[in-house]
Protein backbone atom coordinates (compact mmCIF):
# COMPACT_ATOMS: atom_id res chain seq x y z
CA UNK A 1 0.00 0.00 0.00
CA UNK A 2 2.76 2.42 0.88
CA UNK A 3 4.62 1.56 -2.31
CA UNK A 4 1.41 2.09 -4.33
CA UNK A 5 0.97 5.49 -2.74
CA UNK A 6 4.54 6.54 -3.56
CA UNK A 7 4.28 5.16 -7.10
CA UNK A 8 0.99 6.93 -7.75
CA UNK A 9 2.31 10.14 -6.22
CA UNK A 10 5.43 9.97 -8.42
CA UNK A 11 3.32 9.30 -11.51
CA UNK A 12 1.04 12.21 -10.69
CA UNK A 13 3.97 14.58 -10.40
CA UNK A 14 5.63 13.40 -13.60
CA UNK A 15 2.53 12.72 -15.70
CA UNK A 16 1.76 14.90 -18.72
CA UNK A 17 -0.90 17.51 -18.13
CA UNK A 18 -3.65 15.69 -20.05
CA UNK A 19 -3.15 12.50 -17.99
CA UNK A 20 -2.60 14.17 -14.67
CA UNK A 21 -6.31 14.31 -13.83
CA UNK A 22 -6.79 10.54 -13.99
CA UNK A 23 -3.59 9.85 -12.04
CA UNK A 24 -4.60 12.38 -9.41
CA UNK A 25 -7.97 10.64 -9.09
CA UNK A 26 -6.11 7.36 -8.51
CA UNK A 27 -3.90 9.06 -5.97
CA UNK A 28 -6.88 10.42 -4.08
CA UNK A 29 -8.52 6.99 -4.21
CA UNK A 30 -5.46 5.46 -2.50
CA UNK A 31 -5.39 8.01 0.34
CA UNK A 32 -8.20 6.37 2.35
CA UNK A 33 -6.29 3.09 2.15
CA UNK A 34 -3.15 4.77 3.50
CA UNK A 35 -5.22 6.57 6.14
CA UNK A 36 -6.85 3.27 7.17
CA UNK A 37 -3.42 1.67 7.40
CA UNK A 38 -2.17 4.49 9.59
CA UNK A 39 -5.25 4.12 11.81
CA UNK A 40 -4.57 0.39 12.18
CA UNK A 41 -0.93 1.06 13.03
CA UNK A 42 -2.02 3.63 15.59
CA UNK A 43 -4.50 1.15 17.09
CA UNK A 44 -1.79 -1.52 17.32
CA UNK A 45 0.56 1.00 18.91
CA UNK A 46 -2.15 1.79 21.47
CA UNK A 47 -2.57 -1.94 22.14
CA UNK A 48 1.19 -2.23 22.61
CA UNK A 49 1.15 0.61 25.13
CA UNK A 50 -1.71 -1.06 27.00
CA UNK A 51 0.12 -4.41 27.00
CA UNK A 52 3.27 -2.77 28.36
CA UNK A 53 1.27 -0.98 31.06
CA UNK A 54 -0.47 -4.21 32.07
CA UNK A 55 2.87 -6.00 32.33
CA UNK A 56 4.22 -3.16 34.48
CA UNK A 57 1.17 -3.43 36.76
CA UNK A 58 1.72 -7.18 37.05
CA UNK A 59 5.40 -6.73 37.90
CA UNK A 60 4.52 -4.15 40.55
CA UNK A 61 2.00 -6.50 42.11
CA UNK A 62 4.31 -9.53 42.16
CA UNK A 63 4.05 -11.41 45.49
CA UNK A 64 0.67 -9.83 46.23
CA UNK A 65 -2.87 -11.13 46.02
CA UNK A 66 -3.42 -9.02 42.87
CA UNK A 67 -0.61 -10.58 40.85
CA UNK A 68 -2.57 -13.41 39.17
CA UNK A 69 -5.30 -11.05 37.99
CA UNK A 70 -2.75 -8.49 36.78
CA UNK A 71 -0.78 -11.18 34.97
CA UNK A 72 -3.96 -12.43 33.28
CA UNK A 73 -4.75 -8.88 32.17
CA UNK A 74 -1.20 -8.59 30.79
CA UNK A 75 -1.60 -11.90 28.97
CA UNK A 76 -4.89 -10.79 27.41
CA UNK A 77 -3.39 -7.45 26.34
CA UNK A 78 -0.34 -9.11 24.75
CA UNK A 79 -2.57 -11.59 22.93
CA UNK A 80 -4.83 -8.83 21.62
CA UNK A 81 -1.83 -6.82 20.41
CA UNK A 82 -0.24 -9.86 18.75
CA UNK A 83 -3.49 -10.87 17.03
CA UNK A 84 -4.04 -7.37 15.65
CA UNK A 85 -0.43 -7.11 14.44
CA UNK A 86 -0.44 -10.55 12.77
CA UNK A 87 -3.82 -9.85 11.19
CA UNK A 88 -2.49 -6.64 9.66
CA UNK A 89 0.66 -8.32 8.34
CA UNK A 90 -1.35 -11.14 6.79
CA UNK A 91 -3.26 -8.67 4.60
CA UNK A 92 -0.23 -6.77 3.27
CA UNK A 93 2.11 -7.26 0.35
CA UNK A 94 5.70 -8.24 1.07
CA UNK A 95 6.94 -4.68 0.58
CA UNK A 96 4.29 -3.18 2.84
CA UNK A 97 4.82 -5.92 5.41
CA UNK A 98 8.51 -5.07 5.52
CA UNK A 99 7.73 -1.38 6.00
CA UNK A 100 5.31 -2.11 8.85
CA UNK A 101 7.72 -4.53 10.51
CA UNK A 102 10.44 -1.90 10.47
CA UNK A 103 8.02 0.71 11.80
CA UNK A 104 6.46 -1.16 14.75
CA UNK A 105 7.71 -4.74 14.60
CA UNK A 106 10.58 -4.27 17.02
CA UNK A 107 8.31 -2.84 19.71
CA UNK A 108 5.87 -5.73 19.28
CA UNK A 109 8.68 -8.28 19.62
CA UNK A 110 10.10 -6.49 22.67
CA UNK A 111 6.74 -6.64 24.44
CA UNK A 112 6.25 -10.29 23.52
CA UNK A 113 9.74 -11.13 24.80
CA UNK A 114 9.17 -9.19 28.04
CA UNK A 115 5.98 -11.14 28.62
CA UNK A 116 7.78 -14.43 28.00
CA UNK A 117 10.48 -13.43 30.50
CA UNK A 118 7.81 -12.51 33.04
CA UNK A 119 6.25 -15.95 32.54
CA UNK A 120 9.62 -17.70 32.88
CA UNK A 121 10.30 -15.79 36.09
CA UNK A 122 7.07 -17.25 37.47
CA UNK A 123 8.33 -20.77 36.76
CA UNK A 124 11.53 -20.04 38.69
CA UNK A 125 9.65 -18.69 41.74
Amino acid sequence: MLRQFVTLHTRALSAPTQRRGSVVRLLHASRPVAADLNKEIEAITDLATTAKDEMDFAEESRNSVYYNDDKMAAHDAVEEMTTAYNSLLARLSAADKSAIESRIGMRIKEIQSAYEIMTLNDLED
